[in-house]
């Protein structure tokens, strides 16, 4: 799987990471490897680009991770957190 890409307006070359959250005025970007994390102004982001299936919304991003989010991308393979998130998710009965 590849990693999310994120282009901004203050660099020439697009910055990958393994998740990239989404918020009102702020983009969180993860490595996981590393445990890195960067804080992007919204109005600095050009363009995020990720497999459809790295996307996941609302209540998928628990408030755990960094925070949580409205939305975002996040290779689900580089965090066990929430792999096992979306396990609980998907076992839930309504």
């Amino acid at each position: 799987m590849g990693a999310i890409t994120l282009f901004t307006a203050a660099e020439y070359e697009p910055q990958e990471f393994d998740a990239v959250l989404l918020r009102d005025s702020v983009v969180v970007c993860v490595r996981a490897e590393t445990d890195s994390v960067r804080l992007v102004p919204m109005d600095k982001v050009n363009h995020v680009d990720g497999d459809a299936e790295h996307l996941l919304v609302d209540t998928e991003i628990p408030e755990s991770f960094y925070g949580g989010s409205n939305y975002g991308f996040v290779d689900t393979e580089q965090f066990p957190e929430i792999e096992d998130h979306l396990a609980e998710l998907t076992d839930e009965t309504y």
